[in-house]
């Protein structure tokens, strides 16, 4: 059975979250998202790129079994949540280097488009986690002359 790393972060937070990730992060977490805001050991390289009929995003997360990932999207913010298990069953191991890590993951990211929360679907191979988002025409910035009435 895999475990989770038993040693603790050496000291202050596990990832430095920048101002944006962390201003969405409390955020999500005032909306009950996250039910227990747990220490993240790690913050996923991510792709977002787009073309006319979708936002597509790729995120580096190797290591981590599939059914260890949750994928929300809230708003225009969606979330990837993982957690990473150490893969050594055995407790009396003597490490003669260790520079993988375990633990949690965590990534929030503000989409650029509106997009159809209810077509959104996933993908994880080979260590990369596939999202595409389909786009849906943003009804707030079409321009409509508002014609005035006389009073």
């Amino acid at each position: 059975m895999a475990k989770i790393s038993s040693k603790k972060p050496s000291g202050g937070p596990a990832v430095e979250i920048d101002n944006i990730n962390q201003f969405i992060f409390e955020g999500i977490e005032e909306t009950g998202l996250l039910n227990h805001p747990e220490p993240i050991t790690q913050i996923p390289n991510v792709d977002v790129y787009s073309n006319p009929r979708e936002v597509i995003i790729e995120a580096e997360i190797p290591g981590v079994r599939k059914d260890e990932i949750e994928i929300m999207l809230h708003k225009q913010t969606l979330t990837i949540k993982a957690l990473k298990f150490e893969c050594f069953e055995e407790d009396k191991i003597n490490y003669v280097c260790m520079e993988r890590s375990f633990g949690r993951i965590f990534r929030a990211i503000e989409l650029p488009f509106p997009v159809d929360s209810g077509r959104v679907k996933a993908a994880y191979r080979d260590g990369v986690l596939k999202i595409t988002l389909p786009r849906i025409e943003d009804k707030r910035s079409n321009s409509k002359k508002v014609p005035i009435d006389s009073i």
